[in-house]
């Protein structure tokens, strides 16, 4: 009887090399719930991504032949440009807020499960799932006032002091970013509320910085050049569309339901290939919280100290 690989534990010390193995580890072990639940879930979503983004790229190339004069109604086109771009933006954070509950969702019951995901039901998993959907559409709302309110000082900046004072500005922002990247696996996946979660994702994401930075970068490039990958067939289609339209001689072919269809099946497979392979970065700053909390908190010690004051 073959053993089972040994437990990947999220909460654990790791230098970089640890944590990159275990990513792939835990996307190994457990490829085929995550791809259940994934798809089941995120689909659906992708389906309808590929409609906005077909929209839009067909609408933004419509704007060289208004400058051609072949059209001109720009309100139209543009109104068309910001309906397709606000479906895609709509999407994109459904399918981000799915992506992360799936993934943390499941972390958080491979952590305390002695059977890891194995056997694991749709009904056991519901909760844990609903939980976090409503956790991550809040956290979005939180993030989009936060973005509101630091557009708001910097246009506030920038008109009492210099345009220049942008650039220092970004700088910070970019800063603040890499820690608030943490976010999410602190808040879906402990028990704290929204202000407290954002409190702690500083602390942990300043006093790991350097890492979580290293880790961000590293996998956010194979994931982007895997992405990037899976959206060649679109684009190509696309562009070879777009250019035989300018042209009588077989754009018949190019503007034909089928060859329509076939461009809308590769966006389905772009936005899919690339929700899934997310899936890596997500573990990763699971894994990364994890280390932050442990180096930092040292919480596998105070569970081990509450179990023994419970026995």
């Amino acid at each position: 009887m073959e053993s089972k690989a040994k437990k990947i534990l999220i909460y654990k010390v790791r230098n970089f090399s640890e944590k990159f193995d275990d990513t792939f580890a835990f996307v190994r072990e457990n490829w085929k719930v995550l791809f259940k639940y994934l798809t089941y879930l995120i689909l659906p979503v992708c389906l309808l991504q590929a409609i906005s983004l077909n929209s839009y790229m067909e609408t933004a190339f419509d704007m060289s032949s208004i400058s051609s004069g072949k059209s001109s109604d720009m309100t139209n086109v543009l109104q068309s440009l910001g309906w397709s771009y606000g479906g895609i933006i709509l999407t994109s954070m459904i399918g981000a807020m799915l992506l992360v509950s799936v993934v943390y969702g499941l972390m958080w019951i491979y952590e305390r499960r002695d059977e890891r995901l194995e056997g694991l039901t749709g009904s056991d998993f519901k909760p844990v799932l609903l939980k976090n959907l409503k956790r991550s559409g809040l956290a979005v709302l939180f993030f989009i006032g936060i973005l509101i309110l630091a557009m708001v000082l910097t246009a506030m900046l920038i008109a009492m002091l210099s345009p220049l004072i942008a650039l220092p500005i970004a700088l910070v922002l970019m800063v603040v970013a890499i820690p608030l990247m943490l976010f999410m696996p602190v808040y879906l996946m402990e028990d704290i509320h929204l202000i407290p979660a954002f409190q702690k994702t500083l602390r942990l994401g300043f006093g790991t910085w350097w890492s979580t930075f290293a880790l961000i970068l590293v996998l956010g490039f194979i994931v982007s050049f895997i992405q990037g990958i899976f959206a060649i067939p679109y684009y190509i289609t696309v562009v070879v569309k777009t250019v035989m339209g300018m042209h009588d001689n077989g754009s018949e072919f190019f503007d034909s339901a089928g060859y329509s269809f076939m461009v809308y099946l590769f966006g389905v497979l772009q936005s899919y290939a690339t929700y899934l392979l997310s899936t890596i970065l997500a573990v990763g700053l699971a894994l990364q919280y994890g280390h932050a909390s442990e180096k930092k908190d040292h919480v596998t010690m105070e569970d081990n100290i509450n179990r023994f004051e419970e026995l």
